[in-house]
C-alpha cells in the first residue's frame, strides 16, 4: 500500500489534497500533519512513500525542511506544494533534494499528474520549472539572475528575506532561523545590497513585483 503524508497547516488544503490523492491512487493510505513538528514525529514512526510538503507552516519555513525530512527517511519522495512562486523557489528546493515543486494555484489535474509522476517516475517538473532547469544547463545561472533580481539571493538570504518581508525584526528572525542577531544583520545588509533597496518597504515592493510569496 502506498503511504502518503500531507503536511500543511490549512485544514481545507489538507482535505482537498487528500481527495486528489485518493483519485490518483485509490489504494493509498493518507496521513495528515498540521505543522512541521507533527510531520517529523510521523516520519519517525513509520516509512512513507511520498510527503506533500507546504514549505510555510508552523515550525518550518525554509529550505532546511527538505534536508530534515531526508535525514529521517532518505528514500522518501518530497513534492513541495506551496504558494511561493515556482520561478524563484522551485529549483532551490529541487537542488536540496525535493522530487517536485508545484504551486498551489495549479489545477486539480496538474496536482494529480504531479503526484503520479513522483510516485511512478520519482520526479516532477511543471513546464515552467522544466524550462528554468534547462536554461540553467544550457545558458548558466547568470541568465536566470538577469530575469529576476531575487535569484541573486542565496538560499539562506531568501529565508531571511521572507521573514523580513513578513514584518519580523532582527531578533525574531534570529529565533526563527536559529541564527545569531549579528548573522541576521549581515544577511539583511547583503540582501539590501543585492536587491538595491534601502529599507523594508522597498524590499517588500521588490518581493511583490518579483515573487508570488
Amino acid at each position: 500500500m502506498t503511504e502518503i503524508l500531507i503536511a500543511d497547516d490549512h485544514g481545507i488544503v489538507r482535505l482537498g489534497t487528500s481527495i486528489v490523492v485518493k483519485e490518483a491512487l485509490p489504494l493509498a493510505r493518507v496521513t495528515q500533519a498540521e505543522d512541521f513538528d507533527e510531520m517529523i514525529k510521523l516520519l519517525s514512526e513509520k516509512p512513507y512513500d511520498l510527503v506533500l510538503l507546504d514549505i510555510n507552516m508552523p515550525g518550518g519555513n525554509n529550505i532546511k525542511m527538505v534536508e530534515k525530512v531526508l535525514l529521517i527517511q532518505p528514500n522518501i519522495k518530497i513534492l513541495v506544494f506551496s504558494s511561493y512562486d515556482e520561478t524563484l523557489y522551485a529549483l532551490r528546493y529541487l537542488q536540496a533534494g525535493a522530487s517536485g515543486y508545484l504551486n498551489k494555484n495549479t489545477s486539480k489535474a496538474d496536482l494529480k499528474e504531479a503526484i503520479l509522476s513522483v510516485i511512478q517516475r520519482g520526479k516532477y517538473m511543471s513546464p515552467e520549472v522544466r524550462e528554468l532547469y534547462y536554461n540553467t544547463l544550457t545558458m548558466g545561472k547568470s541568465v536566470l539572475k538577469a530575469d529576476n533580481p531575487l535569484n541573486h539571493l542565496s538560499n539562506r538570504e531568501v529565508d531571511v528575506a521572507k521573514y523580513l518581508v513578513q514584518g519580523l525584526g532582527i531578533m525574531d528572525v534570529s529565533k526563527a532561523l536559529n541564527l545569531s542577531t549579528s548573522t541576521v544583520s549581515t544577511y539583511k545588509t547583503r540582501i539590501f545590497e543585492k536587491l538595491q533597496v534601502d529599507n523594508i518597504a522597498e524590499l517588500i515592493e521588490k518581493f511583490r513585483l518579483h515573487s508570488g510569496a
